[in-house]
């Protein structure tokens, strides 16, 4: 069975999108399109048709075998038999019903299950990491264009700063100094343009690479999604549902029937069967003989050599190791659970610190652009008022993405889907 969001790469990437793409459609289309997904689902069907070739050994099973062949026979005078040219053949067709198995059966379906829950979920985990890679990507990308926005109006406003140096240097009204300083500003905004720019270019390729396709995006990023209310409620989540625990749960399983179908290899096995069967000329000239019985078959190994014992032994410890795997897991997903929720408590503090710091940059420069226009301080101060207005911008649109990204990854270590 596939996935519901695995569809057709193809279908997707027939044509970029003319408009901006939200960010829930950019995660949906990358779950579409990513190998890793595809693979992990690819494992996971494997593993389920496991199940399946498992539940088959309780059914019964039919078969046909024959021979043929040319040579001679003589019999020796035997019954008064003369050698003779014959073509000896055979058909025997065979019905065998499994009635008791010791437990191999059992242990083998509850193998073959286990390990299938376990593939779904490293899948569902390979899942939730993409989603928090197409989410930095797509935040990288947003907070970029946001940058180069601000860049461009600083660099315009430069270059009117610059023409004014140079015509108030050449009236004799300005110095040099202040002509260099306007220069050295316009490097620095063109500078940090270009730097802008080659993020935005990254994430964007990023994008296409996880989407399969050029990506369009929206001008700001979504809200924050729900998020558990407390660390303590993260990680009882985190318990109750993080794939990787859950994996390693279904492996413990998986582990306990294995040892559970070797040790029934001790156990004898029976089984209904019926046989129909024809030879011809198989023991003289003319042999005929037709034959077809029903009955139970049994079979035990009394002695193996200690095959038996040492296979005990063997997924004896794959399951103590199973069970180290998981308390590990747990120790794991806990750790990462409390780090995951302090980094949000500490993104939206970063978050609120930016956003005063940006609304107090952008009144300073409001009041600088009045004091300018009244003469009272040099256009140059506006300019600085301006960058440090860029400054807090690109502050608040990194603390926004952070929030975002530490979101979606306290999701994925909480299991939230």
């Amino acid at each position: 069975m596939r996935a519901p969001w695995l569809v057709p790469p193809a279908l997707i990437a027939l044509a970029a999108p003319a408009s901006a793409q939200s960010l829930d459609t950019v995660i949906a289309e990358a779950l579409a399109h990513a190998p890793s997904l595809a693979a992990a689902q690819a494992r996971a069907d494997s593993a389920r048709a496991g199940i399946s070739g498992a539940r088959a050994a309780r059914a019964p099973s039919a078969a046909l075998d024959g021979q043929i062949g040319v040579g001679r026979i003589d019999p020796q005078g035997f019954f008064g038999l003369t050698a003779d040219n014959v073509t000896p053949r055979s058909a025997r067709a065979t019905v065998e019903l499994p009635l008791f198995t010791g437990g191999r059966i059992g242990a083998a379906i509850r193998q073959a299950t286990s390990g299938a829950e376990a593939a779904d979920q490293q899948m569902r985990m390979a899942m939730l990491e993409l989603r928090v890679q197409v989410v930095q990507a797509y935040a990288g990308a947003v907070a970029a264009r946001q940058l180069i926005a601000r860049y461009e109006t600083l660099n315009r406003a430069l270059d009117e700063a610059l023409r004014q140096a140079r015509l108030k240097f050449q009236a004799g009204d300005g110095t040099s100094t202040e002509t260099a300083q306007a220069e050295a500003r316009r490097a620095e905004a063109e500078a940090g343009l270009a730097g802008a720019r080659g993020q935005l270019a990254g994430a964007h390729a990023q994008l296409a690479a996880l989407a399969g396709h050029p990506v369009t995006i929206d001008a700001d990023l979504p809200a924050t999604p729900a998020l558990p209310p407390s660390g303590d409620a993260a990680v009882a989540l985190a318990m109750k549902d993080n794939p990787m625990l859950l994996a390693a749960a279904r492996q413990i399983d998986a582990a306990r029937a294995r040892l559970d179908g070797v040790r029934a290899e001790r156990l004898p096995t029976v089984g209904a069967y019926a046989e129909a069967a024809s030879v011809r000329d198989q023991f003289f000239p003319g042999y005929k003989a037709d034959s077809a019985s029903v009955g139970l078959r049994a079979s035990w190994t009394i002695f193996s050599g200690g095959r038996i014992s040492a296979q005990t032994r063997g997924a004896a410890a794959d399951l103590r190791a199973a069970e180290a795997d998981a308390a590990n897991a747990r120790l794991i997903a806990e750790q990462q659970a409390i780090v995951a929720f302090d980094d949000v408590a500490t993104a939206r503090a970063v978050l609120a610190a930016s956003e005063a710091r940006l609304t107090a940059s952008e009144a300073a420069l409001r009041g600088t652009t009045l004091e300018v226009k009244a003469g009272v301080k040099p256009l140059l101060a506006q300019l600085d008022a301006e960058r440090e207005a860029i400054g807090a911008q690109a502050a608040r649109a990194q603390a926004n993405g952070q929030l975002l990204v530490a979101a979606y990854r306290l999701r994925a270590i909480a299991g939230m889907d």
